[in-house]
């Protein structure tokens, strides 16, 4: 309660500026509608408020979700359900010579019958999880606050935003872990105007940390933790029967980019964006060991325009990012001190584990900005993914190449004091390729390896619609989908209430 007290008060002390209440509801269209994320530079640099339709903004709002997937519709680490009640706030407002941004969060959520990870941020911190064969129900509660400026002088705009998250996540059965997670993240940007152009440079630096302590608490009981390495290998040497285990993660996460727009008028802009990432993790264990490390590489470039045509905008952007994680394992041997203690002496070192991920995506969007008109709009678009893992000593290798493609058709129609926005969607996921090597048989393939590969090399098609009426300030969010592969299925839905500034 304490927590969401302090988010609440937040929410109050974040500036927002109303505009004519009629209009509020109307005006959204700008910050939610399908078009926003044709020019997200402003999510990377803080400076880039150019990219942005508007110069004031607010939103307050609550929203609960829920799915339901059947076996062999889900990741083994995801858990088979999800119930998530978020309150969030956000706002926006700019002057001529300067901008302030806000924005703060409170999620509660449930992961049910989640197998063979007791950790969060599972993607950042893979292949070297904590597991256990029991399993069961995940609790988190989780909050982040953030805010920013930017500072405009002459031809140049200063931007530096600020965000801080912490959470909590835990199960109600034995074993019971107990996992905190904290991160720093710092995102400074400079954008230099000259004519039509804007050429914009920006950082981010994050700093992680997990501490994992996980108890049994039934008396004379003991479980069996597994050290997970992937593709259902496990360190054999410490992966212990024990009633406690504690890890800590640790990483420092860099990226930085480069972005360069041209707008000849209001209606035709184009923007160029290219970055790069490094990430460097670590996991300690109670013992002073240092056993895995992790280097994340990434590169990524997107490409946007936007055109008038007849009265509507045409938009088009097509994105390509690469990851490529490497695994580095510590090997140690064991020296007895007095006979009982242990302590482990530096062996070797090697890297062990890669994996290769690519992801292209295209998409076309053809809408009408001007929210207060009643218009119609369409939208396709193509994802194509590549990932591959790798490990060695003893040799595993995993292929899954996928592509997706999804078409919307949407409405916006606005009324004297009201809005309604209606959208419906559907798509086929396809695997193109897949390849699966592995040599051992245990407890983990079985239950961990195989029923995750037959998800991802499984192809289905997925529909949603979505509805969000507004009255003057207030607006209300329903969104429903259905995922189906033959006879099984994942269902989701999603209702919201927000107040609009």
């Amino acid at each position: 309660m304490k927590k969401l007290l302090y988010i609440v008060l937040s929410f109050i002390a974040l500036p927002v500026l109303a505009v004519n209440p009629d209009d509020s509801s109307r005006r959204v269209w700008w910050w939610d509608g399908p078009f926003t994320k044709y020019s997200d530079y402003f999510e990377f640099n803080p400076s880039a408020t150019f990219a942005l339709l508007d110069d004031h903004y607010g939103m307050l709002g609550v929203d609960y979700a829920a799915s339901a997937a059947d076996e062999k519709m889900h990741l083994v680490q995801d858990g088979d359900g999800l119930n998530a009640l978020r309150i969030q706030t956000k706002s926006f407002q700019k002057t001529k010579a300067i901008a302030f941004f806000g924005e703060a969060s409170f999620v509660s959520n449930q992961r049910s019958n989640v197998q063979w990870c007791d950790v969060e941020d599972r993607t950042l911190l893979n292949p070297y999880l904590i597991g256990d064969s029991i399993g069961g129900d995940y609790y988190r509660e989780a909050y982040s606050m953030g805010g920013g400026t930017s500072i405009r002088t002459g031809n140049w705009e200063l931007g530096l935003r600020g965000l801080y998250k912490g959470g909590v996540s835990y199960r109600k059965v034995d074993p019971r872990p107990r996992n905190t997670v904290s991160s720093i993240r710092v995102n400074p940007g400079i954008t230099y105007f000259s004519g039509p152009w804007r050429l914009g440079w920006y950082g981010s630096y994050e700093r992680y940390r997990q501490n994992v302590d996980i108890q049994v608490e039934k008396d004379d009981r003991k479980v069996y933790f597994f050290l997970m390495q992937g593709f259902g290998t496990y360190n054999r040497q410490f992966s212990v029967l024990d009633a406690n285990y504690t890890r800590i993660y640790k990483g420092n996460l860099f990226s930085t980019g480069l972005h360069v727009n041209y707008s000849k008028t209001p209606v035709s802009k184009s923007g160029l964006r290219l970055s790069v990432q490094r990430d460097m993790l670590e996991a300690s264990e109670s013992d002073r060991r240092t056993p895995y490390k992790i280097t994340r590489n990434g590169i990524g470039g997107e490409l946007t325009h936007q055109q008038d045509i007849e009265g509507k905008t045409l938009f088009v952007k097509g994105s390509y990012d690469l990851l490529q994680t490497i695994g580095n394992e510590t090997q140690y041997t064991p020296s007895t001190i007095n006979t009982s203690y242990i302590i482990w002496n530096f062996a070797t070192a090697s890297d062990r584990y890669q994996s290769l991920a690519q992801e292209a995506e295209f998409s076309l969007l053809l809408a009408n900005q001007k929210y207060w008109e009643f218009s119609v709009w369409g939208q396709v678009e193509a994802r194509w993914q590549n990932n591959k893992q790798y490990y060695y000593t003893p040799d595993y290798h995993q292929t899954v190449e996928d592509l997706t493609g999804k078409a919307t058709v949407g409405l916006h129609c606005p009324m004297h004091k009201s809005c309604l926005d209606a959208s419906i969607s559907g798509g086929y996921r396809n695997v193109l390729n897949s390849d699966l090597f592995q040599a051992e048989n245990t407890v983990l393939t079985e239950r961990f390896i195989l029923p995750d590969y037959a998800f991802l090399t499984s192809d289905y098609a997925f529909y949603e619609v979505k509805l969000k009426y507004g009255c003057r300030l207030v607006s209300a969010t329903l969104t429903g989908g259905i995922q189906k592969n033959g006879q099984q299925q994942v269902v989701y839905g999603q209702a919201g209430l927000a107040l609009n500034f």
